[in-house]
């Protein structure tokens, strides 16, 4: 008799023991959805910012080369006049 209820207290506790192990694995779940979920917002938080900065990358490059072209005309001017008054001082 006593064998029996020992028996029958370690099914119990075997009992309690995989419900608890049922209510951790469902939480574990869970939690790995959840954390897979984060996971690939942040992942097309990153493609997003990729591209973002893949458009400023080209914008800068495009800036850049207005910048030099600006720069060459003005320094083209800056000679044109640099001509004009060397010839005006050769006139007077």
């Amino acid at each position: 008799m006593d064998r029996l209820q020992e028996l029958e207290g370690k099914v119990r506790e075997t009992v309690v023991i995989l419900q608890e192990t049922r209510a951790e694995k469902a939480a574990l779940e869970a939690r790995v959805q959840e954390l897979e979920s984060r996971m690939e917002s942040l992942a097309d938080t990153v493609r997003r910012e990729q591209q973002e900065k893949e458009h400023l990358k080209t914008s800068l490059q495009r800036l850049e080369a207005e910048r030099e072209e600006v720069r060459s005309r003005v320094d083209a001017l800056v000679e044109e006049v640099a001509r004009a008054e060397a010839s005006l001082r050769e006139r007077r």
